[in-house]
């Protein structure tokens, strides 16, 4: 009886500990945005649509870009940073080097902190070349579980 009492016991412990692991393991939703470009992030690039942005909540350096309707699926590491002030909006800030867009940084609202993405090879080899042009690009942050339609991104320059 004693046995299978401890026997029980061990199974509940260790459902309990893979079941959190299983759980945590889900990223951390930060928002969807409607790109109207095509962009490059990392050396892989992506074209416009419809994008989920979430973080590893184990890994909090590494976020995913994803598109289900085209299977995109893209993850990169960010260098997190300490904003000024928070933002008043979610946004995706993008450089623009002879007419090619590269994400270069994720701000969302009401965190103290941003995702600044290191430069990839073909970033750094046109950043000798030209000049870059910030674009400020505005999203949408949708919460889990929220309705409504998806914005589209103001491209304009700030």
């Amino acid at each position: 009886m004693k046995k299978q009492t401890l026997y029980h016991i061990a199974v509940l412990v260790l459902f309990l500990f893979f079941g959190s692991l299983t759980a945590s393991a889900h990223p951390e939703f930060l928002m969807t945005v409607q790109v109207p470009f095509d962009f490059q992030v990392n050396e892989k690039l992506l074209p416009a649509g419809k994008y989920e942005i979430q973080r590893d909540p184990q890994n909090p350096r590494i976020l995913v870009i994803q598109n289900p309707e085209q299977k995109i699926w893209v993850t990169f590491h960010t260098i997190p940073h300490s904003l000024s002030k928070k933002p008043a909006q979610t946004s995706l800030l993008f450089t623009e080097y002879c007419a090619k867009r590269f994400l270069s940084e994720v701000k969302v609202l009401g965190r103290e902190d941003g995702f600044a993405l290191t430069k990839s090879k073909a970033e750094r080899r046109l950043a000798q070349i030209e000049k870059a042009t910030p674009i400020h690009a505005i999203g949408a942050l949708r919460a889990l579980g929220a309705l409504g339609a998806i914005p589209n991104i103001d491209t304009t320059n700030n």
